[in-house]
C-alpha cells in the first residue's frame, strides 16, 4: 500500500511581512520543495515587483497566494 503524499495539505503562512522580497524567496524555496499552498496574512507589500523578482521561477505559487486579514481568516 502506498502512502498518501502529504504535501498537498501543508500550507506556508507568513504573517504582517513588512519586505516583499521575503515573500519571493518563500515562494522560491516552497516550489524547490514541492510546496504550492501560500497564505499571506495583511503583507505589507503585495502584489510587489520586488517578490516577483525574488521568486525566480515559483510565479505560479505567488499567482496562487492567498491574501487574508488576519489569522482567523
Amino acid at each position: 500500500m502506498k502512502a498518501e503524499n502529504p504535501l498537498p495539505r501543508v500550507a506556508v503562512v507568513l504573517v504582517r511581512t513588512s519586505h516583499p522580497g521575503n515573500i519571493g524567496a518563500a515562494a522560491r524555496a516552497m516550489r524547490t520543495m514541492g510546496l504550492a499552498d501560500l497564505v499571506l496574512v495583511a503583507p505589507r507589500h503585495f502584489p510587489h515587483p520586488e517578490a516577483e523578482a525574488l521568486a525566480a521561477g515559483a510565479s505560479d505559487v505567488l499567482d496562487r497566494a492567498r491574501v487574508v486579514p488576519d489569522l482567523r481568516a
